[in-house]
């Protein structure tokens, strides 16, 4: 395994220079954790880029992010499902949400005898529309109503996305009973099972109508280990838990011996090893760590390990003098988007507390809740959380991904169920 110093090596350095995290120095929260959460999901709820769906069957041509086909609806199924269980009140309202998405990507499918059978596409087949007069000027890095990346990239499918429309098929499928969803994700899973590598893993790309690999970047596959583990609980077949395992297997082969925790985002161009680290899959592979060893010595300290990375390269406890725009305590995304996001929040949110849940240690809870806090203090009245957290951006809810949205408002409420008499 290679060192912390010889990861540093290898990776770029970070940009700024990162300040240590100090207890009781951050403002409060500006309200409940419970109540900044279900102000988001209502908000989200109220945008047409969720209502168009339910309204007209199609999907709201104006909202950037639905060309990303899969990680939006994904998203949008999974949240919806979240405001169900936790906001009685409003349940029907989010289950047409959740419905609209999920019969939407059913429809996407590719059909059983093809290559990729069953797997959904990444960016959408054929462009949004776009209509000059009523959508005003058009903005920069983009094509019509699209994001360059996904006009760029469209015919392409990222591997992660089939396994997160798998997962969001099961959920629904558990929340509903509807078996076409079981169905579908059993499709999704066969065809991961089919193309497998020897080597354990995937393609980050491939063709979607071809199933051939584009690019030379291997897939990090805590998606598809955490797909598996849906379908395993689901269904009680011993081949999704084989296929975790062996995924978790080629994680602990790889990126937890080599510290490659490549960054693997579908709107940026893959890149070689060590160029575009990301904590995603870092802390999704700690999750899997705990669930698996939960009380190992060893591997509480492979977890503290990989924690200590994702703070070091992610993590501003203070604005930057660099980055004077930028709102903090916050957490970068991506080397390749350095900037403060709100999912990127959300995620070392759930791993400080995961982690917090293993050892005890209160000042992982600490820092949970202080970035907890920076959620609730840059969101609107109205409920917008958004996506960029730089002064320069805050006025652009366009550019919100709604997906980002609703993982910060899961966040907080994960939060607000914490006991602090543990």
């Amino acid at each position: 395994m290679l060192s912390e110093a010889e990861v540093d090596a290898l990776c770029p350095p970070r940009p700024e220079t990162a300040a240590e995290f100090r207890e009781g120095a951050y403002p409060p929260a500006a309200r409940p954790y419970r109540e900044a959460a279900l102000r988001a999901f209502a908000y989200m709820a109220s945008l047409p880029a969720m209502r168009t769906l339910v309204e007209t069957g199609e999907p709201e041509q104006t909202y950037q992010h639905n060309a990303y086909v899969s990680k939006t609806h994904a998203a949008h199924i999974n949240v919806m499902l979240e405001w169900a269980r936790r906001e009685p009140a409003r349940r029907d309202e989010a289950m047409r949400l959740a419905a609209a998405s999920a019969e939407y990507l059913l429809m996407q499918l590719k059909p059983p005898d093809a290559p990729l059978a069953w797997w959904p596409p990444t960016y959408g087949r054929t462009p949004l529309r776009r209509d000059p007069g009523a959508d005003g000027e058009n903005r920069p890095s983009m094509v019509g109503n699209e994001p360059e990346g996904a006009v760029k990239y469209r015919g392409e499918v990222m591997l992660l996305y089939p396994a997160d429309v798998g997962a969001a098929f099961v959920a629904y499928f558990n929340a509903t009973g509807d078996r076409r969803f079981l169905d579908a994700a059993l499709g999704i899973g066969e065809t991961y099972l089919k193309i497998r590598r020897a080597d354990g893993s995937w393609p980050l790309k491939m063709r979607l109508v071809t199933g051939e690999p584009i690019g030379e970047n291997t897939l990090v596959p805590t998606r598809p280990l955490v797909f598996f583990n849906a379908l395993a609980a689901a269904t009680g077949d011993k081949r999704w838990a084989d296929a975790a395992d062996d995924c978790f297997a080629w994680i602990e082969a790889h990126p937890l011996t080599d510290w490659n925790w490549d960054g693997q985002f579908e709107d940026i161009q893959p890149r070689p090893p060590y160029a575009n680290p990301t904590k995603h899959n870092a802390v999704e592979a700690m999750f899997e760590i705990l669930r698996r060893f939960p009380d190992d010595p060893q591997r509480l300290a492979q977890c503290r390990r990989i924690m200590r990375f994702c703070e070091r390269r992610f993590v501003c406890w203070e604005t930057p003098e660099n980055h004077p725009l930028w709102d903090t305590p916050s957490v970068l995304e991506q080397y390749s988007c350095f900037l403060p996001i709100d999912a990127s929040a959300a995620k070392m949110i759930r791993g400080y507390l995961a982690l917090w849940r293993a050892t005890g240690e209160p000042q992982l809870l600490s820092k949970a809740r202080v970035l907890g806090d920076t959620i609730t203090r840059v969101q609107t009245p109205e409920g917008r959380v958004p996506t960029f957290w730089t002064h320069d951006t805050l006025g652009q809810p366009l550019y919100d991904w709604l997906n980002c949205m609703g993982a910060a408002a899961c966040a907080l409420l994960e939060l607000d169920t914490i006991n602090d008499s543990r």
